[in-house]
């Protein structure tokens, strides 16, 4: 069944990536340097990345999901790469140097994935409140406030979770990347980080921070695959995240149109 299903899932994300020259799902989006301030969860979950304190560094990408125009709603993606510390800190350090001495955007991204076993990504979209609507995608016109969700569960000490970002009503902003970008120019945009069991109530567990100026990664794009970068300790959990992985697979297959002849290019800013 989940073999199938994921044949299925694969066949219609490539096709799809085909006819759209690049990306399914989330084709234009905006690039952002990026700030995790971790203090840990009030309640022990089992994992690191929820349960202690560290600051990381990388990079996150805000984009509408189907490209509609705006005012149209959509809904919104929020992905995230990191450096996670190996158990010496060494990766942390690293990081540190990497965020000081590299450009920002496909730059940024080729460092991190220049640490093989080290680079960790989380992709969130717009979701519900509630518990049941934690499991559902929500279309929204602003990109601030709002949660953006996991919407699958990972595994985290033998239980299920659901990871969050709520983002703050400070920088509130309608879901426009021009509008984004000039939030961005002028302030940082903050969300809090939060986790839950499937039904249970949301903890906070840390601060996200995005900086600008922002970019666009037209010329060079940046995909995100948090099933081959996973977090350390958070395993993504059940058949559905299994079938979801030939669908990442199939459409990173297909490059983007832009990308073609272009890899030398940075990103550009906006």
């Amino acid at each position: 069944m989940t073999s199938a299903a994921r044949a299925v899932l694969a066949a219609v994300f490539g096709t799809a990536a085909r006819i759209r020259r690049g990306r399914p799902l989330h084709p234009v989006g905006l690039l952002f340097d990026a700030a995790l301030h971790l203090h840990g969860a009030p309640s022990l979950w089992g994992a690191a990345f929820l349960d202690e304190a560290m600051e990381l560094r990388g990079i996150a990408r805000l984009s509408r999901s189907a490209g509609l125009p705006y005012p149209s709603p959509d809904v919104l993606g929020l992905a995230v790469r990191w450096r996670h510390p190996s158990p010496d800190g060494t990766a942390a350090a690293e990081d540190r140097a990497g965020a000081e001495g590299t450009g920002r955007g496909a730059t940024a991204a080729s460092d991190a994935e220049a640490a093989p076993g080290a680079t960790a990504e989380l992709l969130l979209a717009t979701t519900g409140r509630t518990v049941p609507g934690r499991r559902l995608l929500r279309p929204a016109v602003r990109w601030a406030p709002g949660l953006y969700g996991s919407l699958l569960p990972y595994g985290a000490g033998g239980d299920r979770v659901l990871l969050g970002a709520v983002a703050r009503r400070s920088w509130a902003s309608p879901a426009r990347l021009g509008a984004l970008a000039r939030v961005a120019a002028a302030r940082p945009l903050v969300f809090d980080l939060v986790v839950a069991s499937p039904t249970g109530p949301w903890e906070r567990f840390g601060v996200l921070e995005l900086t600008g100026p922002a970019h666009t990664d037209a010329d060079e794009p940046v995909r995100f695959d948090p099933l081959r970068h996973p977090i350390p300790g958070l395993e993504p959990a059940g058949w559905i995240q299994r079938v979801r992985e030939g669908a990442y697979a199939a459409a990173q297959r297909v490059p983007d149109a832009e990308a073609a002849g272009l890899s030398g290019r940075r990103a550009r800013s906006v």
